[in-house]
């Protein structure tokens, strides 16, 4: 009985890691220089 439950609990564990992945190919965080961080500081800066 243990080994049916761990077995189902493994199975659910394997389906909810697999279905999270990110389709886009896109990454959720861009990755600034601090060049580019400098500028989009002062821009937000200047629109305020």
């Amino acid at each position: 009985m243990k080994t049916i439950l761990l077995l189902v609990t493994l199975v659910f564990s394997a389906m909810a890691v697999s279905s999270c992945t990110n389709d886009e190919g896109e990454t959720e965080f861009e990755h600034l220089n601090p060049d580019e961080e400098q500028q989009m500081a002062l821009e937000t800066e200047q629109k305020n």
